[in-house]
């Protein structure tokens, strides 16, 4: 089976909070993440239409808050993406039964690039497709339909892992298996529930 793994809270760890509490920790943390990281600019950082230099400027002049601070929050957002051990013993399983695995993320360039360089699963990948290198984003039907085109692949074929259950729909949608991630033992009893790992 094909097996296509989302990254961000499925294989790495994903907290815009705690990514800027990393910065400048008080009262106004969550609603400053919400500023910079439930917003339609972080959206196209992940399309690839903003780098995060132009996304710190304008997020500089929406919010106020002093420049180094967005800088720092901004610089800290690569690092943060940790991996979890837990998850990745499920990739290396899926990995060891024969299944090819493939990754489809909504991330920046900068993400991209560091998790590529830094992260010890990326190489368990045949490929992947990050959101801001082909200018298209999850839950966008065109994304999936660009990944089923570059790994050479149709849809009856893949099973999607993902924690977000909109992009879990839109791949539905377009005749792909998925799941909603939760955590990594529901992930590993729903791949055993189709048989592709073992009890």
């Amino acid at each position: 089976m094909n097996v296509i793994f989302d990254l961000g809270n499925v294989l790495v760890r994903w907290d815009p909070v705690a990514i800027v509490r990393s910065v400048i920790d008080g009262p106004g943390a969550v609603r400053l993440a919400q500023h910079l990281f439930v917003h339609p600019d972080w959206l196209e950082v992940d399309r690839g239409t903003l780098t995060l230099e132009q996304a710190a400027a304008q997020a500089i002049e929406r919010t106020e808050v002093d420049e180094p601070i967005i800088h720092g929050i901004y610089a800290a957002v690569a690092p943060s993406l940790q991996t979890l051990p837990a998850s990745v013993a499920v990739l290396d399983d899926l990995k060891k039964q024969g299944h090819t695995l493939y990754a489809l993320s909504n991330m920046g360039q900068v993400s991209a690039a560091y998790l590529q360089q830094h992260a010890s699963f990326w190489s368990s990948f045949k490929d992947v497709v990050i959101s801001s290198r082909v200018g298209l984003i999850k839950p966008e039907p065109a994304i999936f339909e660009a990944m089923l085109v570059q790994f050479g692949l149709v849809a009856a074929d893949c099973l999607f892992i993902d924690d977000s259950k909109e992009n879990v729909d839109a791949a539905l949608a377009l005749g792909l298996d998925a799941f909603v991630f939760q955590d990594a033992q529901q992930c590993r009893s729903e791949l055993q529930a189709r048989g592709l790992l073992g009890v």
